[in-house]
């Protein structure tokens, strides 16, 4: 049987070995060990290979360097998130972008010209990657015959690397604002009709295309309403989700869970259970605004990227897409994972290490397994992912700043693993990030550094940092 001494000892071993990278020195107290967490015996929750994925304002398909298969650094940057995921081109650029097949493209925040040649690009880009996308017309200010033109251009250039088509963007909002897109009140009824004639418009010059939607900014209402009017003309049911607003933004937010958040994901599973209708996040970051400059582009980031990413598995979400890249407002948003300084050099920004840990945790599994354990009182998350039932991975997020955290795996069955630590100087870190003991190059690309072997199912998780776990022991 396991020891409490073999355990405290391993440990120490495992804390020791963290101040050599940079770390505070993890204080291990007997106090602190966990409960192991146990598999709960519930029905594991599926998550589909092309979960992760990234979100983008439609200007970003105009620039010519920026999706590019000649820009090798983004290419490496997407790829390594995983070989399947999907780029959502919309936001609310969508909004005042218009199609021109042999035009001349715009990049303008409240101008944007897409032509034939941008989609042709973009086309490239995502078969090199092997992404797909889902790409949003203009449902704003747009008309139905503008529409077909560009779906049927955007159907021919991405052909099977196109996931779904949106209408609009944030649709509940286009009765507010003071210069509102639909007379107000604008409701679910009147939206509802205008899909339905769009759609079939649509569809009947691209037979087969796949709708998502409602693609709200925050109306969970509407998304049910649509799962339960659907008669086979939505197969993706997307919204949108923001922790907060930029100027309110704290690291204490990012720190803690949202108490909205679960309400919210219990309808999106409940009625994606009910419809048989998978449901997507399909734009989504820190604070909406660009994020929160010293909050959003620090370490606290990239620990809320992984663990929001985790939390939305496991309550059955189909994919998450992480905003990136230059907002409607211009500039390039500090929560983005992909960096740009608008002179052609992308990299690495903090969450990007977070969705990192997340592609690395859900390499070879294929489903969330829902667990029990007592964190008493520790700013803490586990999960365990695996497949048929059996755990492969086991990642565990310390948000604690004050308290470290130690405890076994071996009730999970798992004695023996390679640990991939997500650490930094400081939750305020802007620099100094690494997973697995490496950080992204300047390339693009992150390979593992030095491995940190795990014995005797015993982990040490100091405070403020995050952990990988993958098994050996399966055969």
């Amino acid at each position: 049987m396991f020891s409490r001494r073999a355990f405290l000892s391993n440990a120490v071993k495992y804390c020791a070995s963290l101040s050599l990278t940079g770390s505070s020195p993890a204080v291990v107290n007997v106090s602190d060990l966990l409960d192991t967490p146990r598999l709960s015996g519930a029905a594991p929750v599926s998550v589909p290979g092309n979960f992760i994925g990234l979100g983008y304002e439609m200007s970003s398909v105009a620039t010519p360097g920026l999706l590019n298969i000649d820009n090798h650094r983004y290419v490496n940057l997407i790829k390594g998130l995983g070989p399947a995921g999907v780029i959502r081109v919309g936001g609310i650029v969508a909004d005042y972008t218009r199609f021109e097949s042999d035009g001349t493209s715009r990049t303008e925040r409240q101008n944007t010209v897409i032509t034939r040649a941008d989609l042709d690009r973009f086309g490239q880009f995502l078969k090199t990657t092997g992404w797909s996308a889902i790409w949003s017309v203009n449902f704003a200010q747009g008309g139905i015959e503008d529409a077909i033109v560009e779906a049927r251009a955007v159907a021919n250039a991405l052909g099977g690397q196109l996931l779904a088509l949106e209408l609009g963007n944030e649709v509940e909002n286009y009765g507010r604002g003071e210069k509102p897109f639909r007379t107000s009140p604008y409701n679910y009824e009147t939206y509802r009709a205008e899909y339905s004639e769009w759609l079939a418009a649509i569809r009947e010059a691209v037979p087969g295309i796949r709708l998502a939607a409602p693609d709200t900014a925050s109306s969970v209402e509407w998304v049910e309403r649509m799962a339960n009017d659907s008669k086979g003309d939505v197969q993706l049911l997307t919204t949108h989700y923001y922790r907060g607003n930029q100027k309110d933004g704290t690291p204490e937010l990012l720190l803690r869970p949202d108490p909205r958040l679960t309400n919210v994901l219990v309808r999106l599973r409940s009625v994606a259970q009910h419809c048989g209708i998978p449901w997507r996040m399909c734009e989504t970051n820190s604070f909406y605004g660009g994020g929160r400059p010293g909050v959003s582009d620090t370490f606290v980031g990239a620990l809320w990227t992984l663990d929001y990413m985790l939390l939305l598995a496991q309550y059955g979400c189909s994919g998450v897409n992480i905003e990136t890249g230059i907002n409607q407002l211009g500039f390039i948003s500090s929560y983005s994972p992909i960096q740009d300084d608008q002179k052609g050099m992308n990299t690495a920004g903090p969450p990007y290490y977070g969705m990192l840990a997340f592609a690395a945790a859900l390499t070879d599994c294929n489903e969330v397994l829902p667990i029990d354990i007592d964190t008493h009182g520790i700013n803490m998350t586990t999960y365990v992912l695996g497949s048929g039932g059996k755990p492969s991975s086991v990642v565990i997020v310390n948000k604690d700043s004050l308290r470290d955290t130690h405890l076994s795996i071996r009730e999970l069955g798992i004695d023996t693993g390679i640990a991939l630590r997500l650490i930094a100087p400081s939750g305020e870190s802007k620099t100094g990030i690494t997973f697995g003991n490496a950080a992204v190059d300047p390339n693009g690309r992150w390979r593992e550094g030095a491995k940190e072997e795990i014995r005797d199912g015993a982990v040490a998780i100091p405070r403020m940092s995050a952990i990988v776990l993958r098994s050996t022991d399966l055969k």
